[in-house]
């Protein structure tokens, strides 16, 4: 079966990675029984790692038949995994994600699912023509954000944190001194600020271009900007899952952590191998996915969420917010074994070369 991209191409990158050669064969992980993951994916950029490791085969490698389910956004996600319909599913660090660990979720955070590095995330900060005159023309600027409009698809995500740090770091109350509109997706909210409705919002790249492309008014700075590193999202995986098939969950982790350092590296060098993979899976053009790069999100290279960032988020929605009533621990929130042992395994011998 043809894949639509240059294989022999893609394993040369990964053996300039230094990882590649090193060891040989399918490995012990693939000797374990045929399990069956489903996974909740959304047909975004960042998801590239989830993409790459389907078209590589790499499931099939660590003997893994993997069925992807489609959601237009992670929230909707949430409550197929907590219906036992997903295995693992992508999930934001959401103030109803700590509401719902702090009531005894069904669930862990196992992976890394993207993070805001400077000069690799994907989060872009953008302002109307209106507040470009009065000022707000940098991340230096968010004191302008007192009484503003700002769009968010929903409350209690990426979008509101970053831009309530850009607001709490100015001085301002999140709470008091800002107009949170919800309930608009990205398209919606890019042709918001055209209109006139929106001052300022959080809008991924490549959509963010679309700002400007319009005419409708500016990006002024990246997510990075605001809070470096910050965890965008983590892979979450049933306790169900994680207790039955917990070799198989491993396997999962090393697929998607050895296809992320391949990810990673395409974004850095605008492989088009990758971008291919890509486009055909998101339905993105080409040239908007090379335009992006290398801002596709970036992944880590050995599986680990940065768990101060998660932390953090959590004690936002808590403490300054008011939207989480009581305390999350990293133990309730986290099972980071499957990343640690993926890392462990690949580093002993990986079956993807």
């Amino acid at each position: 079966m043809s894949t639509g991209f240059n294989r022999r191409r893609l394993m040369q990158g990964a053996t300039a990675l230094g990882l590649a050669g090193a060891f040989s064969g399918r490995g012990a992980f693939a000797q374990q029984p045929k399990t069956k993951i489903r996974i909740g994916v959304v047909p975004l950029i960042s998801s590239g790692p989830i993409f790459v490791a389907k078209a590589m085969g790499f499931f099939e490698k660590v003997n893994l038949d993997v069925e992807l389910v489609y959601f237009n956004d992670g929230v909707l996600a949430m409550p197929a995994l907590v219906a036992g319909e997903l295995d693992t599913t992508v999930s934001t660090l959401s103030a109803g994600l700590f509401n719902a660990v702090g009531k005894g979720a069904p669930y862990k955070l196992v992976l890394d699912r993207g993070s805001e590095k400077p000069g690799s995330g994907s989060m872009a900060i953008a302002v109307s023509n209106d507040m470009i005159k009065a000022g707000l023309t940098g991340a230096d600027k968010f004191a302008l954000l007192k009484g503003k409009r700002v769009s968010l698809q929903a409350p209690g995500g990426i979008d509101q944190y970053l831009l309530g740090r850009a607001a709490q770091k100015a001085g301002l109350d999140p709470r008091a001194d800002i107009t949170w509109n919800t309930g608009l997706g990205y398209p919606d909210i890019v042709k918001s600020i055209g209109a006139g409705q929106t001052d300022v919002a959080n809008v991924p790249l490549p959509l963010g271009f679309l700002v400007e492309r319009n005419n409708f008014g500016k990006l002024i700075c990246a997510g990075w900007d605001i809070e470096p590193n910050t965890q965008l999202a983590c892979w979450a995986m049933s306790l169900k899952f994680l207790q039955d098939n917990k070799s198989a969950a491993v396997r999962f982790a090393m697929a998607h952590t050895y296809a992320a350092r391949l990810f990673d590296k395409g974004a850095a060098e605008k492989n088009p191998d990758i971008i291919k993979i890509i486009s055909e899976a998101t339905k993105v053009p080409p040239p908007l996915i090379e335009a992006a790069a290398p801002r596709w999100t970036w992944f880590t290279e050995d599986g680990m969420p940065n768990v101060d960032s998660c932390m953090a988020q959590g004690k936002f929605w808590t403490d300054t917010m008011k939207l989480v009533s009581g305390s999350v621990t990293k133990e309730q929130l986290f099972d980071l074994s499957p990343a640690v042992e993926a890392n462990a395994a690949l580093a002993k011998s990986n079956p993807f070369t």
